[in-house]
């Protein structure tokens, strides 16, 4: 049972690299969830993601990333 929209998105979200501590340094993680929605990890060695709107595997709908001032709340 996927806790996401899909079985191959949850193996991406949940997958553990032997080479890289972080997921953002691992070319192999390519989606990443960022307040409540979902992006491409940019791998520039920062943290950037590009937010998509639908699941690169299946195509279902996904939620908007929510905006960093919702945070403060």
């Amino acid at each position: 049972m996927s806790t996401h929209c899909c079985d191959r998105m949850d193996h991406d979200l949940n997958q553990k690299c032997k080479v890289h501590e972080l997921r953002d340094d691992c070319p192999d993680a390519l989606v990443k969830k960022v307040r409540g929605g979902y992006g491409l990890i940019i791998h520039d060695g920062e943290s950037s993601v590009i937010e998509i709107g639908f699941c690169p595997w299946c195509g279902a709908a996904l939620p908007k990333i929510g905006d960093v001032s919702d945070l403060a709340k």
